[in-house]
């Protein structure tokens, strides 16, 4: 799996979220739909507008810690104030970040070979922020996106 470790400073995100559940199943549900809706009443390309700031792309991320209320953002990083979305700030962080391209699907299947495969024989182990989903390309049949799983260094 190719991929590359970075340290990024906190960034400010803008979008709209929806609550996610502890039970990951449900949320293969949720997520599309969210996509989906997201397309139609043009949310994303009013994001899109807003997008200012690094990392540069549409962004899926997933807020799930011990907490806040888990939930999935549909966002952009922007420093451009908003009446309509709502911000998050990520967290400055070290990620794994991997780099993929193909479907919507082939995304999922990434993520799940990340945590299954790479991470446990990897020296690295979950960090406390949210999982970003980046996509540069966001045509849903031939999509290029990275994957930022955050990290810390295991302590053996």
């Amino acid at each position: 799996m190719d991929y590359r470790i970075e340290t990024k400073e906190s960034f400010r995100i803008i979008g709209v979220s929806a609550p996610l559940e502890k039970e990951i199943e449900n949320n293969f549900m949720v997520v599309p739909k969210m996509w989906e809706d997201a397309a139609k009443n043009q949310t994303i390309q009013k994001l899109a507008t807003m997008m200012d700031s690094s990392p540069k792309g549409l962004l899926g991320v997933s807020v799930c810690n011990d907490v806040e209320q888990w939930k999935y953002f549909i966002a952009v990083s922007s420093t451009k104030a908003s009446d309509e979305f709502e911000e998050y700030i990520v967290p400055a962080s070290t990620w794994a970040i991997f780099s993929g391209t193909g479907t919507n699907q082939s995304i999922q299947e990434l993520e799940q070979r990340i945590i299954t495969e790479w991470l446990p024989t990897s020296g690295y182990e979950y960090a406390n922020a949210p999982d970003i989903e980046v996509y540069l390309n966001p045509d849903p049949q031939n999509a290029k996106y990275e994957v930022w799983i955050p990290v810390s260094k295991k302590n053996y």
